[in-house]
């Protein structure tokens, strides 16, 4: 069930008096060269039951509302039943004032009996994870184009740590706000290896609440196995740990695959902790994907997978590319340090360990 995040047309100012609707232009041609303002940071997170693929589109039967336990879900003051079919109408290539580009989408909710395109209720965000476009000053539109098909995109941290994480390095253990760029740490499968690039982000309480999978994922000591890991670890949701067990060799052919933090969310001692009020997450790179240790646990350093570059800020990212431009090159396919699963495998490995009682890092090797 993805969430994409909307701002309804009545948090939307455009200039020129125009709207997000067009009964003739479905393609939203009659906003370019407007200007649009977000005027507040209500996003709405939407879910949406998409049974047929991964991402959200044009004329797609199979996306609909769901509302969950209610019949009805209310968005611009308005009700719409739960099951109706929701579309990404058009799309709009938008610039801020420091130059930086967004992409909106025109939400549509298909009403029985109603052009579709006259009914564009709201913005979607789809775009880099935590860069949501600035509130209260002007975006202008660049250009449009119909009938986008966009991958659902998981507005969550990428893979980092946060702030008073412990990483193993060559001088013991240190906090991850300590390291800097030429730091040596300790890696499972190359020794000691030196950052080539460490960043890191803060998101306020404010900037939590409005999107809550900011919150990080905690992993109490010890809920992955025995001293595992040895002190509380958090981490953003999509921060992939190691497992390793005879159960993920008898699903994937080998015992250790690399799982993400909010996967493991049904094993006890790990859930999304929504009782910090700051967060300041940090990015690790290396010479390639890297096994490193956080509170002695074994996980991964970020990896720079297509995902992994379109989840950060313009500016990070241009400075990644400024180190290792083969990243640009089409045929550039990165090797993560371990198998990586799909989301569903990484579910159902979770869900046979909690049924089997077994630890997800074993302290034995697994033949």
């Amino acid at each position: 069930m993805p969430t994409i995040y909307t701002l309804e047309e009545s948090n939307v100012t455009i200039s020129g008096g125009q709207q997000l609707s067009g009964i003739t232009q479905g393609d939203g041609s009659h906003l370019v060269g407007a200007t649009i303002t977000l005027d507040n940071n209500d996003w709405v997170a939407v879910e949406v039951d998409d049974s047929d693929d991964t991402s959200f589109g044009d004329s797609d039967n199979s996306q609909s509302l769901d509302a969950g336990s209610d019949p009805s879900i209310t968005y611009n003051g308005a009700t719409f039943a739960d099951g109706l079919r929701v579309e990404a109408e058009y799309a709009l290539t938008v610039q801020d004032p420091d130059g930086n580009i967004y992409t909106l989408i025109g939400f549509n909710i298909n009403e029985p009996g109603v052009t579709s395109f006259a009914t564009v209720e709201g913005l979607a965000f789809i775009g880099g994870v935590g860069e949501f476009p600035p509130i209260g000053v002007p975006l202008t539109v660049l250009s449009n184009a119909e009938g986008p098909n966009n991958p659902y995109v998981d507005h969550a941290s990428p893979p980092c740590f946060t702030r008073g994480c412990q990483i193993d390095t060559i001088n013991g253990r240190m906090c991850v706000e300590h390291l800097s760029e030429g730091a040596w740490v300790r890696t499972a499968d190359n020794g000691f290896q030196r950052i080539r690039w460490i960043n890191s982000r803060e998101f306020t309480k404010e900037k939590l609440r409005s999107n809550a999978k900011l919150y990080p994922v905690r992993i109490v000591a010890g809920a992955l196995g025995e001293g595992q890991p040895e002190r509380d670890l958090l981490v953003s949701r999509q921060h992939r740990l190691l497992v390793k067990s005879k159960i993920a060799k008898r699903m994937f052919g080998q015992g250790e695959v690399l799982v993400a933090a909010i996967r493991l969310i049904d094993l006890p001692g790990v859930f999304v902790d929504e009782t910090v009020d700051f967060v300041e997450y940090f990015h690790l790179l290396f010479d390639r994907h890297e096994i490193v240790f956080a509170e002695g646990a074994p996980t991964e350093s970020l990896f720079t997978g297509p995902e992994a570059l379109k989840s950060i800020s313009t500016a990070s990212k241009a400075e990644i590319l400024t180190i290792f431009p083969e990243l640009e090159e089409l045929n550039y396919s990165p090797e993560p340090a371990r198998f990586i699963p799909t989301g569903s495998r990484q579910k159902r490995l979770v869900v046979r360990h909690m049924k089997n009682g077994t630890p997800c890092l074993t302290s034995t090797a697994i033949p």
